[in-house]
């Protein structure tokens, strides 16, 4: 959460659009340590062309969402657009778990990816092969990176602090390639690995995933 929190930032001032931080009530209350990056010389930073400091010794600068002339508002509307684009190209973030020799996929974020991670080691060592896509971003989604683990893996288990919330979106990024199946907890109770491997030793039997 402190890293994403920079990133963010970063991300907000660089593009000038709105990023939001999403967590869950577990990380709202643990605590552990962390390692801050390294701190940013505010003077080094790149002067804005766009930021209202002041218009001494040039021209003055505006900045509206009101653009009344229909042709203005349609080119402004097709920059936002290449703007989009280029965010969902250059700034998907994800972490890959053991994906090389996976035949199941875990999707999971937050502290469901990390109690996920746990029950995959748990796995391993009985000799299931799994693997888990992490997504760092919710927007834009991995989704080619899941379109192409579709290619080679039949069964996808989704699994959420929640009663579903990304099912949708892994679905779409798959394109029918693959089975995806769902776990997930809504909250009060919070899984641990060892349910979570029990639920994946399940699946292998019944969907005979091994094969």
């Amino acid at each position: 959460m402190a890293d994403l929190t920079r990133r963010a930032f970063e991300l907000a001032d660089y593009y000038r659009t709105p990023v939001m931080i999403l967590g869950d009530g577990m990380m709202g209350q643990m605590m552990e340590p962390v390692v801050f990056p390294e701190m940013i010389n505010p003077d080094t930073l790149p002067e804005k062309d766009w930021a209202l400091g002041g218009a001494s010794g040039r021209p003055s600068r505006i900045i509206r969402s009101l653009l009344l002339d229909p042709a203005v508002e349609e080119e402004h509307n097709w920059k936002l657009a290449r703007k989009y684009e280029m965010i969902t190209r250059k700034e998907v973030d994800y972490e890959s778990y053991l994906l090389d020799d996976a035949n199941l996929v875990m999707v999971a974020y937050g502290t469901a990816a990390r109690i996920a991670k746990g029950a995959i080691n748990m796995v391993r060592e009985a000799g299931l092969k799994v693997g888990m896509l992490r997504p760092r971003t919710l927007w834009p989604f991995p989704s080619k990176v899941l379109n192409d683990i579709g290619r080679v893996v039949r069964h996808v288990l989704v699994f959420e602090m929640s009663t579903g919330q990304m099912i949708e979106d892994v679905r779409l990024a798959l394109e029918g390639r693959s089975n995806v199946h769902f776990y997930g907890r809504p909250g009060g109770i919070i899984p641990n690995p060892e349910e979570v491997a029990r639920v994946i030793s399940s699946h292998y039997l019944r969907f005979d995933i091994a094969k």
